[in-house]
């Protein structure tokens, strides 16, 4: 029967999906369903309704020979507000070959608003069906090397513990999923709760509050010297009016070789990359100043506020005030 549907229908609870497949990891499994439950039972009022699901309705065999129980198919869940999915880390290879099934659903459900999210290697299951085409992702590095020589349309940046955009958050291996789990609870219950959550649990707290700004910290750990002599030039640039060319030649770089050199060494073009430095100037005063858009738009280096609007909500998944209104009470 179909039974679930989104908070907005039910009354003031976060509906999420735990998505299990065969072959995904028990212990990431497991550990999302303990951290939303604490997180439930330290609220005074619980803010998360969880049902686990899998494609099929039936249970399914996860690494190591235990079979997972599930409450209902992903068909009965005709709308909820956050996909949960967990990793493969130990049997990707076995697993892959299932995961374009999972495309029509996720599809689905992100088109009416859900929220999708990866668990580690649970990256590759959402750029198999095509969720993480052109968007910045990361997964556990040691399956970097093979996801981008897959899925060559997503950016990947492996050196990150979170990367989220338009509404699609990936985790990196291991005890980045703990990150995620936190940064959920701060992002969809508050950030006293999981503050909470991370204390009874013993969780680093450095790294819960480092999660909301650290999925869209910038690659440098490439290699490539001169590259990240203009990368640093950059971040001290980007609010003034830039040319490209004029940024290459400034460098001693001929054109077309600096636009390809560049986006072979930090996975964005040039243009992008400023792009980036200034949304994410701008998510930073919106979460610590009350200074107007109009006004933050002209400080990062923009001059028509309706295009800045536009391009925030494309690349951050909400407007900017929706984001202000989220994330300006945590600042501080």
């Amino acid at each position: 029967m179909t039974y679930y549907m989104r908070k907005a229908q039910t009354g003031s609870f976060m509906h999420i999906t735990l998505l299990l497949a065969d072959q995904c990891s028990a212990a990431s499994a497991t550990l999302a369903l303990e951290m939303l439950s604490a997180a439930n039972l330290f609220a005074e009022r619980a803010p998360f309704e969880i049902v686990v699901a899998s494609l099929d309705g039936q249970a399914v065999d996860a690494w190591g020979g235990q079979r997972l129980q599930v409450m209902c198919s992903a068909a009965e869940v005709l709308q909820t507000d956050l996909i949960l999915i967990p990793g493969f880390l130990f049997t990707l290879k076995e697993a892959l070959p299932s995961f374009p099934a999972y495309g029509p659903w996720l599809r689905q459900q992100h088109a009416q608003g859900a929220v999708l999210a990866s668990m580690c290697t649970a990256a590759f299951l959402l750029a198999e069906t095509g969720m993480l085409q052109g968007l910045r992702a990361t997964t556990h590095w040691a399956f970097a090397e093979f996801f981008r020589r897959r899925y060559a349309d997503v950016v990947l940046d492996d050196t990150q513990i979170l990367c989220e955009e338009n509404r699609v958050i990936t985790c990196g291996g291991a005890s980045a999923a703990m990150d995620l789990m936190l940064h959920l609870i701060r992002r969809f219950g508050s950030p006293e709760l999981a503050h909470t959550c991370g204390k009874y649990l013993l969780i680093d707290n450095v790294r819960t509050e480092q999660s909301v700004y650290a999925m869209w910290s910038l690659p440098k750990s490439h290699g490539d010297g001169e590259v990240l002599r203009v990368q640093h030039w950059l971040e001290q640039q980007f609010a003034q009016p830039l040319v490209i060319d004029d940024v290459a030649r400034r460098f001693g770089f001929g054109v077309r070789n600096f636009k390809r050199r560049f986006k072979e060494a930090t996975g964005y073009t040039p243009i992008a990359y400023v792009q980036t430095l200034r949304l994410e100037r701008a998510k930073q005063m919106l979460e610590s100043t009350r200074m107007t858009l109009e006004s933050i738009t002209y400080a990062v280096g923009y001059e028509d506020s309706n295009s800045f609007r536009r391009l925030f909500q494309q690349r951050v998944g909400m407007l900017p005030a929706a984001y202000r209104k989220k994330f300006l009470a945590t600042a501080g």
